[in-house]
């Protein structure tokens, strides 16, 4: 019997998981410097952080995309790339981006009650440290679970410390839009891959759904 193709050696599963990692690169740095004009004119450290968290989800697409070509030529054309390299290279810049993204998230919510620069560097440290406990315990779903919890935190954050700011609300409505968009693509990504390959297509196509409403959400808000 022959032995199926290796999973990026699958065009059926390549090629979706590249076209999409693209779009979403270009949506969240078109969303990142679409916001630009509106931060540098109020400054409102709010929009700053909401800017932030869509630079390092950037990021970490683009670090998903170039990891998803080079493992592809690795295997397609038979070369040996050091598992370590891979893993200071992409896997760890990854983690570190995907969580300090979250973590502005939550920021964006907690600015007002906290001194900026302390939060910012204990966040980044945070984010150091949680990539290199997932990455020493060869535990990433470790980190997964942990991120799924800041990203339900960061939801409960902005209901609870803003449930009486009615001009909040689109905001409220984009950060459940936004936590539910990297909520959905941080499991389609597993390696474990929990989910069959229609239900992937499924998610990604709801994916592409929410960076669209996200993106109008965000152009009649920046007008």
């Amino acid at each position: 019997m022959a032995m199926p193709p290796p999973h990026f050696l699958d065009p059926m599963i390549f090629v979706p998981e590249i076209l999409f990692t693209v779009i979403a690169v270009v949506f969240c740095f078109v969303i990142y410097f679409r916001t630009k004009e509106s931060y540098e004119l109020t400054k409102y450290e709010g929009i700053r952080y909401f800017r932030g968290a869509f630079l390092f989800f950037g990021l970490s697409y683009l670090l998903r995309f170039v990891f998803g070509l080079l493992r592809f030529s690795t295997i397609a054309f038979d070369v040996i790339i050091p598992r370590q390299m891979f893993a200071f290279l992409f896997i760890l810049p990854l983690g570190y981006f995907s969580t300090v993204g979250i973590l502005y998230l939550i920021f964006g919510s907690v600015w007002k009650k906290f001194n900026n620069k302390k939060m910012l560097l204990i966040g980044h440290l945070a984010a150091v440290l949680l990539t290199i406990i997932s990455f020493v315990t060869r535990s990433p779903r470790t980190l997964l679970w942990l991120q799924t919890a800041l990203l339900v935190l960061a939801v409960v954050l902005v209901f609870f410390l803003h449930k009486k700011d009615k001009k909040i609300t689109g905001m409220k409505l984009l950060y459940i839009l936004v936590s539910m968009l990297w909520l959905i693509n941080m499991w389609i990504i597993d390696e474990r891959r929990p989910f069959p390959f229609e239900v992937e297509i499924v998610f990604r196509a709801v994916s592409l759904v929410v960076f669209i409403i996200i993106y109008h959400k965000i152009s009649k808000w920046v007008r």
